[in-house]
Formats: C-alpha cells, sequence, structure tokens
C-alpha cells in the first residue's frame, strides 16, 4: 500500500490531494465512478469522510494507512484469525509480540501503524508490564470493536 502512495505523491510531500488519492485508489482496484470536475461523486464523499473527516484537503500517509488496514480487515472474518495472524510471527505461541517480530514480519509502514497503537503488554499473573512486549489481543479486538 505505500508503494502505492509513495507513487501518487508527486511532490514528495508524504500527501495525496484528492484529486491524488483517488488515483491511488483507482489502481488499488477501487471502482469509482468518472464524474465531471465540480459535481458530486457520493462514493468518493464517503470515503473521504473515513480518510480525512476535517477535510483539510490531503490524505497523509497515516491517515492512508490507517484506512487501507481497516479496508483490508473487513475482509477477514473475525478478530481470532487477526490474533492467529500474530501469534503465527511470534516465537513460542505467546500472547504478545515485540517490535522486532513485528518489523520482521510487517511492512515498515504497518509494523509502525501496529507499535504505534498497541498497549505494552501487561503479564496477567504478575501485572508487570514487559518490555518491549505489545498487547496484539487488545489491538485486535479494539479494531474489531470500531
Amino acid at each position: 500500500f505505500s508503494m502505492m502512495f509513495k507513487h501518487f505523491d508527486k511532490d514528495k510531500s508524504g500527501k495525496l490531494n484528492h484529486h491524488e488519492f483517488k488515483s491511488c485508489l483507482r489502481a488499488l482496484g477501487y471502482d469509482l465512478p468518472m464524474v465531471e470536475e465540480g459535481q458530486p461523486d457520493p462514493e468518493f464523499q464517503n470515503i473521504l469522510n473515513a480518510v480525512d473527516p476535517n477535510r483539510d484537503g490531503h490524505v497523509s500517509l497515516q491517515e492512508y494507512m490507517a484506512f487501507m488496514i481497516s479496508r483490508e480487515t473487513e475482509n477477514v472474518r473475525s478478530s481470532e484469525e487477526i490474533e492467529n495472524a500474530f501469534r503465527a510471527i511470534t516465537s513460542g505461541d505467546r500472547a504478545y509480540v515485540t517490535a522486532d517480530e513485528l518489523y520482521a514480519n510487517l511492512s515498515k509502514e504497518m509494523a509502525d501503524y501496529c507499535v504505534a497503537r498497541m498497549k505494552p503488554y501487561v503479564e496477567p499473573k504478575t501485572g508487570r508490564e514487559i518490555t518491549g512486549a505489545y498487547d496484539y489481543v487488545d489491538f485486535t479486538r479494539t479494531l474489531f470493536q470500531n
């Protein structure tokens, strides 16, 4: 996803204007209708409501990644599938994942997204935070509540 973002970010500003964003979505396979300049485009407006609610005229890489991850996870049937995917990249079938494991198995942007949003893992028996450990179960369940 980030490669597509960078491809359409012609001025290398780290932001896509709405026209660039629409072109990027089309390149990713979104079937958006062609409308005349100045004509309403309700389908694209709905997407902008999600990705650029403040309508500042552009979409940052972070906003774009959050939108794409949420759209892609719509195809997943349950939070359990996502938890199992995280569990598969941990060593030893743990209830937490490390930043190193995330960066080794995900794109940098996806790993950045996870690290920024995952809570530190707290060992249930001791109530102590494990240094460098992230709670993917809480993260996944929070994603699926939204």
